[in-house]
């Protein structure tokens, strides 16, 4: 599904025109933090075989629920960790792999399934605030051979306290600027926010917005386009029992 640029400014502007009932929609509040000294711990928790996290993917521009999420740890296999995304209709909606644990090699939480060349890391050194590091390499989509570049840039900011509806969380916030070539070739200058907030004892964020802006050209004129607008907040986290 692809939705077009539409400036906040035009937005007010071309509801100021409507009746009242059309300009019902109200975008999604932003997510309001506080900076905290940084966790005494700073553990990140190790994967384990049925470990889950459950989601509700919100869309941004008028603040609707579109589904929940789940997603879950289905294998272990010589360091690499494969997490199966489902949604709540249980449709798969793509699988998740690190190698090893908190180096994304694959991840399909874009429109289309992108594994790459090398890892991407969800986060830098947990003991370390205000720094940063880029990552160039090159992705595949599906089963294609075909490999296109990808550079991100990843920078991790400081700590802070995250309220959500499932409970109040002390998170690392990361934030990510992705530019990439598209698979589909009248995309251009295809570039991506991804930014997220990281709790190392949960082992995943539990708040992440994404964005994503690219143009193409159509009669020798330009029009920009946009990526949904999405925020993906943790509703409920789960882990193995122990064994006895």
């Amino acid at each position: 599904m692809l939705i077009h640029s539409l400036s906040r400014r035009t937005f007010l502007v071309q509801c100021a025109s409507l009746p009242l009932i059309g300009c019902s929609i109200k975008p999604l509040a932003p997510l309001v933090t506080v900076p905290v000294v940084a966790p005494n711990t700073r553990v990140f928790r190790a994967p384990q075989v049925g470990q889950s996290w459950q989601y509700t993917k919100i869309n941004q521009f008028n603040s609707e629920p579109i589904e929940i999420i789940e997603e879950t740890i289905a294998s272990i296999d010589l360091g690499q960790v494969s997490i199966v995304r489902r949604s709540q209709k249980g449709q798969i909606l793509g699988n998740e792999l690190h190698t090893p644990w908190g180096q994304v090699l694959a991840d399909s939480d874009w429109d289309f399934n992108q594994t790459y060349t090398n890892p991407i890391p969800m986060f830098l050194d947990l003991n370390v605030i205000n720094t940063a590091n880029r990552i160039q390499t090159n992705y595949q989509v599906g089963s294609s051979s075909y490999r296109l570049p990808i550079m991100v840039n990843i920078r991790q900011y400081g700590w802070e306290r995250v309220v959500i509806p499932s409970g109040e969380f002390i998170a690392l916030r990361i934030e990510k600027l992705i530019r990439f070539q598209h698979n589909d070739p009248i995309r251009m200058e295809s570039f991506r926010v991804d930014r997220y907030w990281f709790v190392p004892e949960i082992g995943r964020w539990v708040v992440r917005d994404t964005d994503g802006r690219y143009f193409y050209n159509s009669a020798r004129r330009r029009i920009d386009g946009r990526e949904d607008y999405l925020r993906y907040e943790l509703t409920s986290w789960t882990q193995p029992e122990l064994k006895k």
